[in-house]
C-alpha cells in the first residue's frame, strides 16, 4: 500500500460506559486506543510490544500489511494478509525478496488482552507462508492480487480480492476487476470464480472494488469502494447461499434494493480506504472503519442497521500518533463489553499491529455530520471533513467556541465565505439541520441551510442577521431526489470587514421509518423501488384516487393474495407502531396490514379489515422486532369474491 503524510489527533470521550450500558443500540465513540502486540514481523531494537508469532523466523514474513480477520468455524479466525516479503526485506512497503501477494493465517486465539497469537499459516514448505491467490506480476497488466475481504458459509470460506493493474501516486492504485475466491479445504487452496467479478471501468470508476463482508439476516452485505482510497462507500447484498452468483447481488439505491449496479447511491461519503464493518452485538451497533487520507486517520462510523443511517466519522487512530497507519480491520472476536479489537497496518516497519479502543457512549447521538464541534480539527485553515468557500478556517483553543475547545469561522471583506460538509442522505426523507451561529454586528446576509451536491438547488436555510451571542438555527427540509447533499453556513460579506462563528452543527432522520410514504415520487403506473408488489397491485397516478397528495398505491384482482410492500430498517428488540390508510371495494371481505420478516416470512403482527371500508380509513398494528435488522411491512387483501381492490395511502412507521 502507499504512503500518507502524518496528522495530529485527539480524541473526545462524551461520556462514561455505565451511560452506554443503560442505552439500547445507542451511537458509540472510540477512545483510548493502545498497541497491544505486534502481529507480524521481526521486533526491533526498543520494542517492548509481545511478539508472539515470530512470523520472520516461522513463515518468512519479514514484511506485510493488513490483517483481515473473519470467523472460520470450528473455533478459529482466518488472518489474510497483502503484500508479503521475505529474506532481504527493506524495512518499507514494496521491497524484498520472497514476494507473495497474499498469505493467510489461522488462529484459535481468544485472549486479545495480551496480543493474537497464530496456530500456523497455510504453508507450500516447511516454515514458509504460502502464497494463496496468485498473481502475474507485471506491471501495467496484473502487478499484483490484494484481498480486501473474507467470509466462511458452512464449510465454504470465500475471499473478495483486488486484481491491481498498477499503482499510482500515494493512497491511488488502479484496478483491472473485483472478484470472489473460494476454498473448500480449511483455506489450503483457493479457486478464483470466473464470473462473479466486478469488472473496473476504462476510466477505473467501478464503485465495486475493493470490500467488506457482514453475515446479517441470511444475506451477506458487501460494502464496497471504488479503487484507491478517495472513493464513497457503496453497499450490496445477496443471500448467503448464492455468494457466487453475480446475478443474485442486489445493489442499495438510497431507498431500497435493485438489480441494477448502476442504481447503487453512497450509504457515506469517503473519503474511505480499506473498509472493515462488523456488528458489535452487545453494543447493537455496526461498526465501520476506514482510512481518512485527507484527515490522516483511521476513522469508524456507527449505524444501528446494515443500510444506515451511518454516524458520522470518529477518529480512531492518527497519524500523529502512529505515523504511517493505515486500516483498521476489526476482529470479531474483539467484540466484547465495550471494547474493539483490530489489526492496523504502518508503512514504516509495514507490518500489523493488534489495536485495542474503548468504545463509549457518543454525546453526539445519531448526528449524520462529521466533526460536528471541530474538535479534532488539526490546523487553520478548516480541514476534512468540513471545506471552506471563501476565507475562514477554525479557531482552535481560543476562547471563541460554543462547547469544548475548537469551532469553525468564516471572516471576509467580501462575497460569499461559508463552511461546508457534504454528506450521504435518503431520497426523499424529512431532516432536521441545527447549529449555533455568533456573527459580527455588521452581518445581514448570513445563511444556514442544506442543499444539493456541488453548490446545488436550496433544499431549505435560515438567514441570520448580527447576532451577538450563539444562537441555535434549525432548518427542516426534504432531501428531494438527492443521494447527497451539502450542509452549509456562511455569509456574503457585503458591508467590509465581516464574521461569522459556527459550533455544534447536527443533522437527523426524521421519525418516518418509510419511504416514499405517500407514494409521490412514484414515477410509473408500476411499483419502483422502495415499493414492491405481490399479485396484481400498482400505483395510482393523478387519477383522483388519493387520499393526500396525487398518488396512492393499489392492489386488484379477482383471485388469491395481492398487496404492496416495503422493507424497512429496524433496529433489533425494538417496539414500533406502524399506520396507514385504507379504502376498499364493497366486495372486501379479507385483507391485511402489518409487519413480517423478509420474503414473506413469519407475521410479527397485523391487523385484519375483513369489512368493506367506503372511505379511507387509519389502520395501526404495534410489533417487536425481535432480532431483526430489516423488516417487510405490507397491505394487502385475497380476492375471494371476485374483482376486488384496495387503495393504500400516507403510511408511517415510528419507533415507540
Amino acid at each position: 500500500m502507499k504512503r500518507m503524510t502524518t496528522w495530529k489527533r485527539t480524541f473526545l470521550l462524551h461520556a462514561t460506559w455505565a451511560l452506554l450500558w443503560g442505552t439500547t443500540a445507542a451511537a458509540v465513540t472510540p477512545s483510548n486506543v493502545t498497541k497491544v502486540s505486534r502481529v507480524t514481523g521481526a521486533t526491533p531494537a526498543g520494542e517492548l510490544l509481545p511478539n508472539p508469532n515470530q512470523t520472520h523466523t516461522n513463515h518468512d514474513v519479514h514484511g506485510t500489511d493488513l490483517g483481515i480477520v473473519w470467523d472460520k468455524g470450528g473455533g478459529e479466525v482466518f488472518v489474510l494478509f497483502g503484500d508479503t516479503f521475505g529474506a532481504g526485506w527493506c524495512g518499507n512497503g514494496g521491497c524484498g525478496g520472497g514476494w507473495r501477494s497474499n498469505v493467510l493465517a489461522r488462529s484459535s486465539d481468544t485472549n486479545l488482552a495480551d496480543g493474537l497469537s497464530f496456530s500456523t499459516m497455510i504453508q507450500d514448505g516447511p516454515r514458509h507462508a504460502k502464497e494463496i491467490l496468485a498473481s502475474r506480476k507485471v506491471n501495467f497488466d496484473e502487478i499484483t492480487v490484494i484481498p480486501t475481504a473474507g467470509v466462511t458459509i458452512g464449510s465454504r470460506h470465500y475471499i473478495h480480492y483486488m486484481s491491481i493493474h498498477h499503482w499510482g501516486e500515494a493512497g491511488m492504485w488502479f484496478t483491472n476487476h473485483a472478484g470472489i475466491a473460494y476454498s473448500d479445504d480449511q483455506g489450503q487452496n483457493w479457486v478464483k470464480h470466473p464470473t462473479t467479478r466486478w469488472q473496473n471501468t476504462p476510466a477505473w470508476t467501478n464503485n465495486f472494488q475493493m470490500a467488506a463482508f457482514v453475515r446479517n439476516g441470511g444475506f451477506v452485505y458487501m460494502y464496497a469502494t471504488p479503487n484507491g482510497r478517495f472513493g464513497n462507500v457503496h453497499l450490496a447484498r445477496v443471500p448467503e447461499t448464492a455468494l457466487l452468483d453475480i446475478n443474485a447481488y442486489r445493489y442499495w439505491d438510497g431507498n431500497g434494493w435493485s438489480v441494477s449496479q448502476a442504481a447503487a447511491r453512497p450509504v457515506a461519503i469517503g473519503i474511505a480506504g480499506e473498509l472493515s464493518v462488523s456488528y458489535h452485538a452487545p453494543l447493537g451497533r455496526f461498526l465501520m472503519t476506514y482510512l481518512n487520507e485527507h484527515r490522516q486517520a483511521v476513522v469508524m462510523r456507527d449505524a444501528a442497521t446494515p443500510t444506515g443511517p451511518w454516524s458520522g466519522e470518529k477518529v480512531l487512530a492518527s497519524g500523529a500518533v502512529y505515523p504511517g497507519l493505515y486500516n483498521a480491520f476489526i476482529h470479531p472476536w474483539g467484540n466484547t463489553g465495550n471494547s474493539l479489537y483490530f489489526v492496523m497496518s504502518q508503512w514504516t516497519p509495514y507490518n500489523t499491529f493488534l489495536m485495542r479502543a474503548t468504545l463509549a457512549h457518543d454525546a453526539h447521538s445519531d448526528n449524520l455530520l462529521s466533526e460536528p464541534g471541530f474538535e479534532t480539527q488539526a490546523a487553520t485553515p478548516v480541514m476534512a471533513p468540513w471545506y471552506l468557500q471563501g476565507s475562514g478556517g477554525v479557531d482552535r483553543a481560543l476562547g471563541n467556541a460554543r462547547s469544548g475547545q475548537d469551532n469553525g469561522f468564516v471572516h471576509a471583506s467580501s462575497g460569499w465565505n461559508a463552511l461546508k460538509q457534504s454528506v450521504v442522505v435518503q431520497p426523499y426523507t424529512d431532516y432536521t439541520l441545527r447549529g449555533w451561529v455568533r456573527s459580527s454586528a455588521n452581518n445581514t446576509a448570513g445563511y444556514f441551510g442544506a442543499r444539493g451536491p456541488g453548490n446545488g438547488p436550496i433544499l431549505g436555510e435560515v438567514p441570520f442577521g448580527a447576532l451577538g451571542a450563539y444562537t441555535e438555527r434549525v432548518v427542516h427540509f426534504n432531501s428531494g431526489p438527492n443521494a447527497l447533499i451539502e450542509v452549509y453556513g456562511g455569509l456574503w460579506a457585503d458591508n467590509g470587514d465581516t464574521w461569522m462563528q459556527l459550533d455544534d452543527v447536527s443533522l437527523t432522520r426524521g421519525s418516518n421509518l418509510i419511504h416514499q410514504a405517500g407514494f409521490e415520487q412514484q414515477s410509473t403506473h408500476n411499483a419502483t423501488s422502495p415499493w414492491y408488489t405481490e399479485g396484481k397491485a400498482g400505483i395510482d397516478r393523478g387519477l383522483g384516487y388519493a387520499r393526500t397528495g396525487a398518488n396512492n398505491a393499489w392492489a386488484r384482482n379477482d383471485t388469491g393474495w395481492n398487496a404492496v410492500k416495503q422493507e424497512v430498517a429496524v433496529t433489533p428488540n425494538t417496539q414500533y407502531t406502524l399506520t396507514g390508510w385504507v379504502k376498499t371495494s364493497t366486495n372486501h371481505a379479507d385483507g391485511y396490514f402489518g409487519a413480517r420478516l423478509l420474503r414473506g416470512g413469519p407475521i410479527l403482527n397485523e391487523v385484519r379489515f375483513a369489512q368493506p371500508l367506503g372511505n379511507y380509513t387509519q389502520l395501526s398494528v404495534s410489533f417487536n422486532s425481535g432480532a431483526q435488522h430489516s423488516v417487510e411491512v405490507f397491505a394487502g387483501m385475497w380476492a375471494n369474491n371476485g374483482d376486488t381492490w384496495i387503495q393504500v395511502d400516507d403510511l408511517t412507521l415510528t419507533r415507540d
